[in-house]
């Protein structure tokens, strides 16, 4: 793997803790900070901090692991509208559910009994293991607006010259006669 490839955050969990339930809360150092910095582009991001909760879920078909991350930062970066810096805070609340490798629920499996939950295919956790820090990315992803907007700042269309119409030069062809 490259680095380039490397993940933005490695927090891994064994999926048996995970299930038992855990409470954590990740907090970026300021080489992580950087690091996000540069990869989502940007000014600055002076704080962020994740706090996830797993809870097991027994199923019959597969134990799964429901992930809630609840994230907050505050980032500088470049308002869509007036291209002026200004700082604000972030949030995002995500959850997901992790399965073992082989446990996924398949349709027709009948000690499997599909519920609406089942919509959204779950991620599944490699060699028992989760990585938390994939989730925190996620939730950073969902929180960050690239075209955010500063207090009050309002778009304006710009005056520009009107065109004729091609009719309202006809009509004018027409009245000259």
């Amino acid at each position: 793997m490259t680095e380039q490839d490397a993940p933005l955050w490695t927090h891994t969990v064994r999926f048996d803790e995970a299930f038992r339930g855990l409470n954590l809360t990740l907090t970026a150092d300021e080489a992580r900070l950087k690091t996000l910095t540069e990869s989502f582009g940007m000014i600055e991001l002076h704080a962020l901090e994740a706090k996830v909760k797993t809870t097991g879920l027994p199923s019959p078909g597969g134990d799964r692991v429901r992930i809630d991350v609840a994230l907050t930062g505050e980032v500088t970066q470049e308002c869509g509208v007036t291209l002026e810096p200004f700082r604000h805070a972030i949030h995002a609340d995500i959850d997901v559910i992790n399965v073992l490798k082989n446990k996924t629920a398949k349709a027709g499996d009948p000690d499997n009994e599909l519920t609406l939950d089942d919509l959204d295919v779950p991620d599944v956790a490699e060699n028992g293991v989760i990585d938390i820090g994939l989730y925190v990315i996620e939730a950073l992803g969902e929180a960050y607006d690239p075209f955010a907007r500063k207090p009050g700042a309002v778009f304006e269309e710009p005056d520009l010259p009107k065109e004729p119409s091609p009719f309202a030069a006809l009509a004018k062809l027409k009245r000259d006669e």
